[in-house]
C-alpha cells in the first residue's frame, strides 16, 4: 500500500507539528483507480454521447439546407445558365458542410476530453479523503494510534473526515490516559522495591513494562 503523503513537518525544538503545503503531482492524482476511473467513463461516455447526437443533428439540419440549397440552384435559370457559378456555390456548400463537421468533432472531442481531467481532479478530491482514512484505519488495526492531521486545502468530505478525526483523537485519548496509569503503577511497584521480585509478580511487572513500551511506541 502506497505510504500517505506528510502532513506535519516538526519545530526545531519543540515537537509540535507545524502545517505544510502539500504539492500534488499528476501521477498522484489517482488514488483509487477503481473507483475514479469507472465514474471517469461513465460520464466520459454520457458526455460523448449527448454531444455526438447534438452534433449529429447540427449535421443533418446543415445538410437538409444545403440540400434544399441544391434543388434551388438546379431550378434557377441564373445558377442553370452559369455552371461556373453553380459550381462555385456547390463548392462552398460542400466546404461549409466539411468545416462544420470538423469543428463539431473537434469540439466534442475537447469537451470529453476536459471534463475527464475535471473529473479525475475531482474524484481525487473525494479519494483522497477516503484514501488517507484507510490508511489510519490499517494502521489501527495494527494498534498504532498515530496523531491525525487535517485534510489539505480543497479536498472534499471535510466534515467525514472532521467526525473520524474525533473519533481518533477521542480513542487515542483514552490509550494515552490508560498508558499514564500503567506507567505510574509500574513507577509505584519501582518504589515499593518490587521491581527486583522474582518469581510470577517480577515476570508479569516485566511484561507490563514491555507493554507499556509498546504502546509507547504506537502513540508517539
Amino acid at each position: 500500500m502506497p505510504r500517505l503523503p506528510t502532513a506535519t513537518a516538526t519545530e526545531k525544538g519543540e515537537g509540535k507539528p507545524m502545517a505544510t503545503k502539500h504539492r500534488r503531482k499528476l501521477s498522484n492524482f489517482l488514488l483509487n483507480k477503481e473507483l475514479q476511473l469507472r465514474y471517469v467513463a461513465v460520464v466520459t461516455a454520457l458526455s460523448a454521447l449527448i454531444s455526438g447526437s447534438l452534433g449529429f443533428l447540427i449535421w443533418r439540419q446543415g445538410a437538409k439546407a444545403s440540400d434544399s440549397i441544391r434543388r434551388i440552384l438546379d431550378l434557377n435559370e441564373i445558377t442553370r445558365n452559369s455552371p461556373e457559378l453553380k459550381a462555385e456555390i456547390l463548392e462552398q456548400l460542400s466546404s461549409t458542410d466539411s468545416s462544420l463537421v470538423i469543428v463539431m468533432s473537434l469540439f466534442g472531442v475537447g469537451l470529453v476530453v476536459v471534463l475527464s481531467l475535471y473529473l479525475i481532479v475531482l474524484t481525487h478530491k473525494i479519494a483522497g479523503p477516503l484514501y488517507k482514512v484507510t490508511l489510519y484505519f490499517d494502521k489501527m488495526a495494527r494498534g498504532r494510534l498515530d496523531e491525525v492531521y487535517k485534510l489539505r486545502d480543497g479536498d472534499m468530505l471535510q466534515d467525514f473526515y472532521g467526525e473520524f478525526s474525533d473519533a481518533h483523537k477521542a480513542v487515542r485519548g483514552r490509550h494515552i490516559a490508560a498508558n499514564k496509569a500503567v506507567g505510574a503503577f509500574i513507577d509505584a511497584c519501582d518504589a515499593a522495591g518490587l521491581d527486583s521480585a522474582g518469581g510470577e509478580l517480577g515476570s508479569q511487572l516485566e511484561s507490563l513494562r514491555k507493554y507499556k513500551s509498546e504502546r509507547d511506541e504506537a502513540l508517539a
